[in-house]
């Protein structure tokens, strides 16, 4: 057991899990909101692009897609090391300790702050590296000008991270949803106004569209935080008492679990982007195909994206409580939910593949017909991967729950890399399958890594529960 985290003992008798009806409810009930949130988020970067697109010009959307994509990488695997922050407080909330779950919040600040900084001085120097990898000098500057206004919403955003997962560890995650989809509209307006100069604003530009979404992170934390202060229910465990106190002993554990999950959430997005590269190298046809079957799937995936959040509030939870068999039963239940979702979205995509990929196409472009079917062939292999794909995430975020994180790390490189990575190069370009062939060899990737990770999560409880009862 992870030295720190409270786990209830002391059991006098084995305690009787929630039924799979009633565990299906808690995290669909919990889930809903997440998912929201994040489809809402998807809504602002699709605002930002948009706007750029439309008024400064397709150059400069390029340039802004590279370096957002660089800087949200960082981002996704610095937020994977903070998620361990909320399967701790989950743990301490089971285990009825809110000192315990207030301590782990409040350093989950210092973890964020320590991560943040030095990721915005990569941003604020990424340029130079896109020119000596070779970018064009044009896609360089607008970069440039871009991120020297982004790089200041990594911070914000990273602190409101921790009190999501604070509130999610609750089971309280409605505050969340309702505050980013109000960002859309915040954020619509403020990017534009900063970008043309519109309603009296400074017109910045490029950079205008980057301080906007750094103003609207810093005002989602603003208003999370003021929730978590003033609401009931969570004002009790007064957060921001005593938040400049640092316990380097915590903070240790944060980052002794979190940095191989954080681990887990860039190899995941390296693959995905190494998938991008190696397509993009068979033409122009093949990567817009490949982008629109992505962008199809990213958004798809935000329900066990969420489910995955749940998931480990749930599952520690239950460790927290001493009810082992209600933290297996609850990442059971999850796998079973994102399998039954995944399925339903599969058979739609196998049935209608070219309706997916027809929204996100002109039909008097030219190219339409070249990219239409390549990229419904990619859609119908995603109807068969996307199934082991909700697996994967679901299976990582109960383990999450259980602070099992390094050998899900060991387990996700080999499904990911070796198996994935090396099928899909083998398929594509030693066999001559092309784009289809990469994705057949993601697909194979990704169904080993659920595998794997089912598989630990199966062992790993089951060894708990055994202990508990002898």
């Amino acid at each position: 057991m992870e030295p720190g985290v409270h786990v209830a003992t002391a059991v006098t008798a084995l305690p009787v899990p929630p039924s799979w009806r009633q565990e299906a409810r808690t995290l669909a009930k919990i889930t809903a909101p997440i998912a929201a949130g994040f489809l809402a988020e998807m809504a602002m970067n699709f605002s930002d692009t948009l706007i750029i697109g439309r008024v400064v010009g397709g150059v400069a959307l390029g340039a802004v897609s590279l370096s957002a994509g660089v800087l949200f990488g960082l981002l996704t695997a610095c937020m994977g090391v903070i998620s361990v922050v909320g399967a701790f407080a989950a743990q301490s909330h089971g285990a009825g300790d809110r000192a315990a779950l207030a301590r782990t919040i409040r350093q989950g600040f210092w973890v964020a702050t320590m991560l943040s900084l030095p990721a915005m001085v990569v941003g604020w120097y990424l340029p130079p590296i896109l020119a000596r990898l070779g970018q064009d000098a044009q896609v360089v500057a607008i970069a440039d000008e871009y991120l020297k206004g982004l790089v200041w919403c990594f911070l914000p955003y990273m602190w409101f991270t921790v009190l999501r997962n604070f509130v999610t560890a609750l089971h309280r995650t409605v505050s969340t949803m309702v505050i980013t989809i109000a960002a859309i509209g915040i954020n619509l307006a403020l990017v534009y106004s900063l970008v043309t100069g519109a309603l009296g604003l400074p017109r910045f530009g490029v950079r205008g569209a980057g301080f906007g979404t750094s103003l609207v992170s810093l005002g989602m934390f603003v208003a999370l935080a003021l929730h978590v202060a003033t609401a009931k229910g969570l004002r009790e465990y007064r957060i921001f008492e005593g938040v400049l106190r640092f316990d380097a002993a915590l903070c240790g554990r944060i980052l002794r679990v979190g940095l191989p999950a954080g681990g887990m959430s860039a190899a995941e997005g390296g693959l995905f982007l190494t998938v991008q590269l190696l397509v993009g190298t068979l033409g122009v046809i093949a990567l817009a195909a490949n982008q629109i079957a992505f962008t199809f799937l990213t958004i798809v995936f935000m329900i066990p994206a969420a489910l995955s959040q749940a998931a480990t509030a749930r599952v520690g939870f239950g460790l927290g409580s001493g009810n082992l068999a209600a933290a297996r039963r609850s990442g059971l239940v999850a796998l079973g939910l994102s399998t039954a979702y995944m399925a339903v979205m599969g058979i739609l995509m196998w049935a209608k593949p070219e309706a997916a990929v027809s929204i996100f196409l002109d039909p008097d472009d030219p190219a339409a017909a070249e990219v239409l079917p390549l990229a419904a062939s990619l859609i119908v292999i995603a109807a068969v991967y996307q199934i082991v794909d909700g697996g994967q995430i679901i299976a990582m975020g109960a383990l999450r729950g259980l602070n099992d994180t390094t050998i899900p790390l060991l387990l996700g490189l080999l499904g990911y890399w070796v198996i994935g990575m090396g099928s899909g190069y083998a398929f594509g370009f030693v066999l001559g399958h092309g784009a289809v062939g990469v994705w057949w060899g993601l697909a194979l990737g990704l169904a080993a890594s659920a595998s794997l990770l089912t598989w630990r999560f199966h062992r790993r409880t089951r060894a708990l529960l055994l202990a508990q009862a002898r």
